[in-house]
């Protein structure tokens, strides 16, 4: 599904670049290089997939109409005010445009609000006529209204119009802001899944086409399914370029869609038994068959509750920070699920640091992973699809690391392997080690050394002969226990 998405997405950003502005003098493209532009589609990042848009919006774009292009969150991290005018709007040409996108590092924030009116201002949208085409992931993040803005676009513009796509936006808050400024401004929103839902709507839509005749279709499905489960459904309808069917929350917007791709599939001609999965949260939704081509959209749907899934977790009751905990669980599969360190109280998603894995495929897990660094009271959960439900969770307390180097040799010899017995804690491949320091040096001065292994000595062979100490660190810079020693 993911590799549909990504080519007809390429397909869709086209389609809405040419039709929107063939009619316009003046547009603005407007695009998010936000640092979740490095989210992965199918093994490719989103703005990887932006740019190759871009490169087929130019080789098709109408020599009579001018294109700027602005950028967001391309510059910096956490400023609200990274947003720049790289091209003014002029005729296209195609070389500077896509060595400009190709240029692009996504790393900042998203001004969606802040965006829209600095190219609406380049475009003088207040003496003259002007169009933007905004490319978003996700909502705003800088404190501001996307509708308020949109609002204020419109009424002081001549003739202002805001295009919006939202490219890979699975969350309701994200797609209603931009849903928002891109209809309080007159303009077209479209969701960029893939070209079959939004391909021929956009064609029609953009150039006032009429909607295709009202129709019906069916919908089969078992009314009870468990959160994050397959299910089967049987389905008939016209299976029009577009059409889709899937999970949505009862009264949202027929185009809207749960951010778990699972939960939804495009639909072709002569397959009429699909597979989805439930969503992760328990409770009562809607199974639609969208026809995004016709008025009404929605054309069959079937009310299905999801039902809670459960697991149990079984793990110590206080831990030293930095030791290696194991965590025993039991529970559903899947790929988007984890078990791990969270803090206590927080969000769904939240997680602490490396203090976490995938479940087994087995759905009986028993992993061994790195206790937080600072001490105090956490959660250890069960999560379902990144964040959507957590079905399990027991606290544990994490206390100060606490260790030393047992019998430490006050010399050795100079290649030759030294063994090191220590008690304190171990974790392999997070960056706890016992070696060398220059006398008096602190944890970055290492010289010869090892990881601390899951059991048993630490051995290493010092490189040259000198005055050193020898040093226990946790978590890459944490000094448990330091003695000095001379290699001869």
């Amino acid at each position: 599904m993911h590799s549909k998405m990504k080519r007809n997405a390429l397909l869709v950003l086209a389609m809405l670049f040419c039709t929107a502005v063939r009619a316009e003098e003046d547009a603005i493209l407007v695009l998010d290089a936000s640092g979740s532009m490095w989210g992965q589609i199918d093994g490719r990042s989103k703005i990887e997939i932006a740019r190759d848009a871009v490169r087929q919006l130019t080789a098709d774009w109408p020599t009579a109409n001018a294109i700027g292009l602005v950028a967001y969150g391309h510059r910096s991290k956490g400023d609200c005010n990274d947003i720049q005018t790289l091209l003014e709007p002029a005729p296209l040409d195609a070389t500077a445009f896509n060595t400009t996108v190709a240029a692009l590092n996504p790393k900042g924030m998203t001004p969606i609000s802040a965006a829209v009116r600095h190219a609406a201002a380049a475009l003088k949208y207040t003496e003259q006529k002007a169009t933007v085409i905004l490319i978003s992931d996700g909502e705003e993040t800088c404190e501001a209204d996307p509708c308020a803005v949109a609002d204020e676009l419109e009424a002081l513009g001549v003739d202002f119009t805001a295009h919006v796509i939202g490219f890979d936006v699975g969350d309701a808050k994200a797609q209603a802001q931009l849903r928002c400024l891109a209809e309080n401004t007159g303009g077209r929103y479209r969701s960029a899944r893939n070209a079959a839902e939004l391909g021929n709507a956009l064609d029609r839509l953009v150039q006032d086409k009429p909607p295709l005749p009202p129709t019906t279709a069916t919908l089969q499905a078992p009314a009870t399914v468990a959160a994050t489960l397959p299910i089967r459904v049987r389905w008939s309808g016209p299976a029009d370029a577009g059409d889709w069917v899937g999970f949505a929350t009862s009264g949202s917007a027929a185009n809207d869609y749960l951010p778990d791709h699972a939960s939804w599939t495009s639909l072709a001609p002569g397959e009429f038994d699909i597979e989805l999965h439930a969503p992760a949260k328990p409770g009562k939704y809607e199974l639609r068959y969208i026809s995004p081509d016709r008025q009404p959209a929605i054309l069959a749907t079937q009310g299905i509750e999801v039902t809670a899934q459960s697991a149990t977790l079984r793990v110590p009751a206080s831990v030293m920070a930095f030791d290696t905990v194991r965590i025993e669980a039991q529970g559903p599969a899947g790929d988007g699920h984890w078990v791990g360190f969270a803090p206590r109280n927080g969000a769904n998603s939240e997680y602490i640091g490396s203090s976490w894995t995938r479940v087994s495929a087995s759905g009986a897990t028993d992993v061994r992973i790195t206790a937080p660094d600072m001490p105090g009271t956490y959660e250890v959960r069960y999560v379902l699809n990144e964040g959507d439900a957590v079905i399990a969770r027991t606290e544990v307390r994490v206390v100060a690391a606490e260790g030393g180097l047992i019998d430490p040799p006050s010399s050795a010899v100079a290649l030759q392997s030294m063994e090191i017995q220590f008690e304190g804690p171990r974790n392999p491949g997070g960056g706890s080690w016992i070696g060398l320091v220059p006398r008096g040096g602190g944890h970055d001065a290492y010289l010869s050394y090892c990881y601390l292994p899951e059991t048993g000595p630490c051995r290493f062979t010092p490189t040259e002969p000198g005055s050193f100490d020898l040093v226990y660190v946790v978590g890459g810079s944490t000094i448990l226990d330091r003695q000095p020693i001379e290699i001869r």
